[in-house]
């Protein structure tokens, strides 16, 4: 049974909660017809930045319009709880919370769209639970690229105090094409999350013996080259579509080429969309063309 969280999300609606193998788990769900499962992108304890499933609200109505939008927050991030050991800070135990989620509300096989650290993690499910997923959204992914990574230099000194609402404001700015896209309505979900016991336990808990590095990094290692070689081996065992921003100042456009020359070698159902005047979050910065390009990806591959 299914606790009812009073908290709406413009857009996403009213939330659920559910007891997922003792986690507590926050679940928007949406519209009827084909499942379309959405991740959002950070890791827990993020000392300077603030993701949740409210990062979809600008797509949420386009796709539940016509399908069946879900979005969960992942593991440690938005309302949902902190991992339960101090060694499940790491990648795995993300991804299998996200596949015990879907088990426990009845989805399957979905369409996964995933944003950075939610491509990813798609990515992973899409490798280990190949039943459980029809294609894959792979948006600003550039924890699977091999490409580089410009956060360390982009977001190097943001304005403290940290997780404060200018700070915030700061990162999602210097992170997308024009500070324009970045409203009061963007700030009030990470703002509110900032300032949970949960958030500061989970920060806490990657500060504590630098579990940042020693955990969560080596697991993402890990991962990120058991993914590469599955898909220099065999490919993504589904269609994938990646999407990318071209002037994206945290994850270059370049890093969409070099993740296309893993993916196409193999999986011949794999497309490239770059988005022209978008940053790290093309989604938000062009939610119509974006919602155009996804849905028709996921009906083209709504394979029974």
């Amino acid at each position: 049974m299914a606790a009812t969280m009073a908290t709406e999300v413009p857009g996403l609606g009213t939330p659920h909660s559910f007891n997922v193998d003792g986690i507590q788990t926050r679940v928007f769900d949406q519209g009827t017809g084909i499942p379309v499962v959405f991740l959002h992108g950070g890791y827990p304890g993020d000392p300077i930045e603030i993701q949740s499933s409210a990062i979809w609200t600008p797509v949420a109505q386009r796709f539940a319009s016509g399908m069946n939008m879900i979005a969960i927050d992942r593991l440690g991030q938005g309302y949902t709880d902190n991992p339960a050991s101090p060694d499940d800070y790491t990648v795995d135990a993300i991804a299998a919370h996200v596949v015990a989620t879907l088990r426990h509300i009845g989805k399957g096989p979905c369409h996964f769209v995933g944003h950075d650290e939610g491509a990813f993690i798609a990515a992973q499910i899409a490798v280990e639970h190949p039943d459980l997923v029809r294609s894959i959204t792979l948006v600003s992914a550039n924890t699977l690229t091999p490409g580089s990574d410009r956060r360390s230099i982009v977001h190097a000194h943001p304005p403290l105090p940290l997780h404060g609402r200018h700070s915030l404001r700061w990162i999602y700015e210097t992170s997308s094409y024009s500070h324009l896209a970045v409203g009061e309505d963007w700030l009030d979900e990470p703002v509110a999350v900032a300032g949970t016991a949960r958030n500061r336990a989970a920060v806490a808990a990657m500060q504590k013996d630098d579990r940042y590095l020693g955990t969560y990094v080596k697991s993402w290692s890990a991962r990120r080259s058991q993914i590469h070689r599955v898909m220099d081996a065999q490919g993504m065992p589904c269609p994938t579509l990646v999407v990318w921003g071209l002037d994206d100042p945290i994850a270059p456009v370049a890093n969409a080429e070099y993740l296309m020359e893993l993916l196409t070698p193999k999986q011949r159902d794999t497309e490239l969309r770059i988005f022209n005047s978008a940053g790290y979050y093309p989604f938000r910065e062009h939610p119509a063309a974006f919602s155009r390009t996804v849905l028709s990806f996921v009906r083209d591959y709504n394979r029974e």
